[in-house]
């Protein structure tokens, strides 16, 4: 119960950090993105800040997601867990070189 309390507690902090300081886009709304997947469609533009989601403008800090993990200690695990095994395919690649 308290764990919860906890969690839903510091999501709502997070919410509300993210909200007082406000990231504005590199690019201003209407601004064609040149990110044209298909021959025959059209081109994507920017749009306003606020008609993004509001976890697109915390995706690249590290900081944001370090905190989210310290959160989910299961996920934090798992992230744990790949970063170890990647390292350990590395290193049995690099010794089946020799």
């Amino acid at each position: 119960m308290f764990r919860v309390t906890r969690v839903l507690f510091s999501q709502a902090k997070n919410e509300a950090s993210a909200q007082a300081t406000k990231i504005v886009s590199s690019c201003p709304a209407g601004t064609p993105l040149k990110l044209q997947i298909k021959k025959s469609g059209k081109e994507p533009v920017a749009l306003e800040d606020h008609e993004y989601p509001a976890w697109l403008w915390s995706v690249l800090d590290e900081k944001a997601q370090a905190e989210k993990l310290a959160a989910d200690p299961i996920k934090l695990r798992k992230k744990q867990l790949r970063v170890a095994n990647r390292e350990r395919i590395k290193q049995n690649n690099f010794l089946s070189q020799m």
